[in-house]
């Protein structure tokens, strides 16, 4: 039995003998024909570029050519060890190549799903940086084995090492060994100590890691990794490692086309989606020649521009503004104003994006929270008609200590359906309706909306009052999902990227999800149309747009310390925000001495963006839709009163069972208020509000 075995044993044995012969001879063929091209841009120091969405017009220019070669000479052997300790101890010994490494990187690989891993000897990097682009690759992973092995036949060692240290990046703008030295401390690379040399090339692997500006503790742990290193191979001895501190740097003052002014919120947000989701490394990102087709429609932010210096008089930080534009139904950052400044230094920490794109920023939203409500209800049935809560000024409310008012004392409109309720921003109508609906239905909406689920909502009716934090980007991405007819798209700001032989190595991909039906969306949009509707009494009363169909709505929070408008068409959505800057977010926002609301600045910074970015564009028409959904009859009115706006004392959980419905009719609903199929139709000329 064992006998027949032995010749298939055989066959098998001789086989892959075969195949390793032929694939040597193919890495052969492939050897002999490799040739060492002449270095790309990169070598260079070639910036990347950002484009503005018609890929033709420069938004930005990133890094500067900020390199000066020196000889290997000049480099001091202490120097040139630390290198050597931090990222390639073999290098006089091996081949150009590690086996080892590229076995270990290529298994890794493999078992990650792509090509990204390291196992590059200092030749291997120094190839990779100046002959071949960035992709990530199987074929580019090849190609970087096979130069670097001829260029360790015909160059050498000292040649490829003077070459590596003049080429490689170190963070903060500076390529090369000198830059780097200049950079750092402030001096010539023939004057650097040990403790300085071993930072500088603990620095290589990781720029926007291992700078001490950056992180400190990571920074401290690799220059010991390279000075132990150094004791390791005989470089240094423990003796004079034991004495070496580490060392100082001067702050980073290096500067870039995207390190002042507005621009360079957009710069930020762009390099961290390419180096958070699309794996570009940070020396890439700055000196890596990538060509970047930003989102950024030119028009439009040329237009949020314009708006926010016409309107916004900042005065140490007071008030500050962030906006946001988005296309419905697609996720593309269309605009975005993170403030006036960056920083006036980059060390500074007010250094941060009021848009919530680049950074965590994010302010209670006030009552801009009521559509997601209004969308909760009528995803239950409940109908545009409904009167079940009449508006009063003030109600008592489970759960507080002094109820539930309205802004100013106000009362809504008779007869109180949901859409006016809306349009005049009546708490004492949309507090309760969460409370029916359920307040997580209402955070539900929010999260399917588009507002991630890391930021906490409300579990409480209260949720309409908008008072938890949210970002402007999240409410722009959640409005433009209305805009959508209910589709919300995950917002994004690049569109493609290319390196310096013209490759596309990365390309957007819409990521879409239905959030709720259109019927559902189509009557949210119809009842937002009338807070810019002054015969509705609308919180953003002459702020509409000219020629065009728009619907939104304001929100202004407690003692008019936040105040909001987001609104949208069919194809655009833009959320303002306006406050203070952190030190002073618990004082109210004022304008020429007066208190500030949503309906004011906000909106007619909204209403300026709007009309300048879609001037001579399509007028597109929002979706009529059948009027769907219930009605409750109104209960007995509860007495007027002027109370503030309460805090919560205790929590509450369950929604009351809703009051006893009766039908409603059936009619089409159009965004034209002249033809509006509401109860009792609009109030004669009812006073606008703020």
């Amino acid at each position: 039995m064992i006998a027949r075995f032995i010749p298939a044993r055989r066959q098998v044995v001789w086989g892959l003998v075969a195949a390793v012969v032929a694939c040597a001879a193919l890495l052969g063929v492939a050897y002999a024909r490799t040739s060492i091209p002449s270095p790309t841009a990169l070598a260079a120091a070639q910036t990347t570029t950002l484009y503005y969405s018609d890929g033709h017009t420069v938004l930005a220019r990133v890094g500067a050519a900020n390199r000066i070669d020196v000889p290997l000479s000049e480099v001091p052997k202490r120097v040139q060890h630390a290198v050597l300790a931090a990222e390639d101890r073999n290098f006089y010994s091996e081949p150009g190549i590690s086996a080892t490494g590229i076995m270990r990187a290529l298994f890794d690989d493999l078992r990650g799903g792509d090509i990204s891993q390291g196992g590059s000897t200092i030749t291997q990097q120094y190839v990779k940086n100046a002959y071949l682009s960035a992709q990530r690759s199987f074929t580019r992973k090849i190609k970087e084995i096979l130069i670097a092995l001829k260029l360790g036949q015909v160059r050498s060692k000292a040649t490829i090492l003077d070459d590596y240290l003049n080429t490689i990046y170190f963070g903060r703008n500076a390529y090369g060994i000198q830059a780097a030295a200049k950079a750092y401390f402030g001096r010539s690379v023939s004057q650097l100590t040990t403790a300085q040399g071993a930072l500088l090339a603990a620095v290589i692997n990781g720029p926007g890691i291992y700078d001490p500006q950056i992180n400190p503790h990571a920074a401290h742990a690799r220059w010991d990794y390279v000075i132990n290193g150094m004791v390791t191979e005989h470089w240094l001895s423990a003796r004079h490692a034991k004495r070496l501190h580490f060392p100082a740097t001067q702050q980073n003052a290096a500067t870039t086309g995207c390190s002042r002014g507005y621009k360079a919120f957009i710069c930020n947000a762009v390099r961290d989606e390419l180096i958070t989701d699309d794996g570009i490394t940070q020396a890439q990102w700055e000196l890596g020649g990538l060509k970047v087709v930003t989102t950024i429609n030119r028009k439009a932010q040329h237009a949020a521009r314009d708006a926010e210096n016409q309107f916004v008089t900042n005065h140490h930080g007071r008030p500050e503004s962030g906006l946001v534009s988005i296309k419905p139904g697609d996720g593309a950052i269309e605009a975005m104003w993170g403030g006036r400044e960056y920083c006036k230094h980059l060390t500074s920490d007010d250094c941060v994006d009021l848009t919530g794109i680049g950074s965590s920023f994010a302010r209670p939203p006030g009552s801009s929270m009521k559509p997601y409500t209004l969308i909760a209800a009528l995803k239950q049935g409940i109908s545009l008609n409904d009167t079940e809560f009449p508006g009063s000024p003030h109600i008592p409310f489970p759960g507080t200590t002094t109820g539930i008012s309205n802004a100013g004392g106000e009362a809504c409109s008779s007869p109180c359906t949901l859409t006016r309720a809306l349009a005049q921003s009546i708490n004492t109508v949309f507090v309760p309706l969460a409370q029916k609906v359920g307040p997580t239905n209402v955070d539900e909406v929010a999260y399917d909306s588009g507002i991630p689920k890391s930021t906490k909502l409300s579990k409480f009716p209260e949720v309409s009052l908008g008072t938890e934090p949210v970002s402007v980007l999240d409410q722009a991405v959640g409005y433009a999902t209305i805009a959508a007819k209910g589709i919300a798209a995950k917002p994004y700001l690049i569109s493609s990227v290319k390196v310096v032989d013209g490759t596309t190595i990365y390309r957007a991909h819409p990521s879409t999800h239905r959030a709720y039906s259109e019927s559902v969306a189509a009557q949210a949009t119809y009842a937002m149309t009338k807070v810019l509707d002054c015969s509705w009494g609308g919180t953003a009363c002459g702020k509409a747009l000219t020629g065009r169909p728009a619907a939104g709505k304001t929100g202004t929070t407690t003692d008019n310390t936040n105040a909001w408008f987001i609104g949208f068409t069919p194809q655009l959505a833009t959320a303002v925000w306006l406050g203070n800057d952190t030190k002073h977010s618990h004082q109210p926002v004022t304008a020429s001495g007066l208190e500030v609301f949503g309906g004011d600045i906000p909106a007619k910074i909204w209403q300026a963006t709007m009309n300048q970015a879609l001037a001579g564009a399509p007028v597109l028409q929002f979706p009529t839709t059948t009027f769907t959904g219930t009605t409750s009859p109104p209960p007995p009115s509860t007495s007027p009163s002027t109370s503030p706006t309460p805090t919560r004392r205790h929590s509450q959980s369950a929604s009351p069972s809703p009051s006893p419905t009766q039908s409603s009719p059936s009619p089409t609903l159009s965004p034209s208020p002249s033809s509006s199929p509401l109860v009792g139709g609009p109030p004669s000329q009812s006073p606008p509000r703020r």
